[in-house]
């Protein structure tokens, strides 16, 4: 079984201190961080999961909503994998040397980097099953962001299935391709027209979520990086665009795949 957890689903000003977006990936004895913000450590005391356990953090950029938890994760000693696009990478290694100077070195046996192309399919180090495949998204000019498709291998009980994550990005037909035929489609909804948001020319309505998700023929859209408001509201917007599941998570809310999965919680 492999697991889906949301620990935090705010853009950079949550409704609620520390909710920002990231995501857990429970497969087998593996824990896959998606981004690690400022408050990632209390988002994983929330749902149990000590930060040795974290084998494997993908970040989608390095804005600091996305990656400015991530230095603790050195004090925590385990084999770890590092990965993402090289400006990324290269970000989080400047921001370790700002505030830990010298501290890299002492703990280079337990990390490995995956430095990742865009449109190349790679295997997640030290993971058979799983595959990760990137395109850069729209975002801030002099910021480099990505979108990443994790593929999942069938075994003999469960079919493949796949999950994309959008990071921050405006709706755009590499994101489309990324997501074509995804089971579960994480994309981020910063602002939800019904409420009056704009999304600052750098980021994704609901609506657009939404027209993303139809377009891409995906299973199922799940709307994250939202400003503070009503779940409902992201969620009609996004249906005015596409016919399938949607779902608009709080922190903490689990989903188990493959396509049949179940929910732990009310979305």
């Amino acid at each position: 079984m492999t697991e889906l957890i949301f620990l935090g689903i705010g853009a950079i000003t949550p409704e609620r201190p520390g909710d920002h977006t990231a995501m857990l990936i429970i497969h087998g004895q593996n824990r896959i961080l998606l981004d690690a913000g400022p408050a990632v450590m209390m988002q994983l005391d929330h749902v149990g999961v000590p930060p040795d356990q974290i084998s494997h953090i993908y970040f989608s950029h390095h804005h600091g909503d996305h990656i400015l938890g991530s230095p603790m994760f050195l004090f925590y000693h385990r084999m770890r994998y590092l990965m993402g696009a090289r400006p990324t990478l290269e970000g989080w290694l400047m921001l370790v040397e700002t505030v830990y100077p010298n501290y890299l070195p002492k703990v280079a046996e337990e990390l490995a980097f995956l430095f990742l192309e865009e449109g190349e399919t790679e295997p997640l180090p030290a993971i058979d099953d799983i595959s990760i495949t990137l395109t850069q998204t729209q975002h801030v000019p002099e910021l480099p962001a990505y979108a990443a498709r994790f593929d999942f291998a069938p075994t003999d009980t469960t079919p493949a299935f796949s999950i994309v994550y959008s990071g921050d990005t405006r709706p755009t037909e590499e994101m489309v391709n990324l997501a074509q035929g995804a089971d579960l489609l994480i994309h981020e909804a910063t602002a939800a027209e019904s409420l009056n948001m704009r999304n600052g020319g750098v980021h994704s309505t609901a609506r657009e979520a939404g027209q993303v998700a139809a377009t891409a023929g995906v299973g199922a859209l799940a709307l994250v990086h939202r400003m503070p408001g009503p779940p409902e509201a992201w969620i009609q917007e996004a249906s005015e665009a596409f016919g399938g599941l949607i779902f608009a998570p709080q922190a903490g809310d689990r989903l188990r795949f493959p396509l049949h999965y179940t929910t732990t919680s009310n979305f």
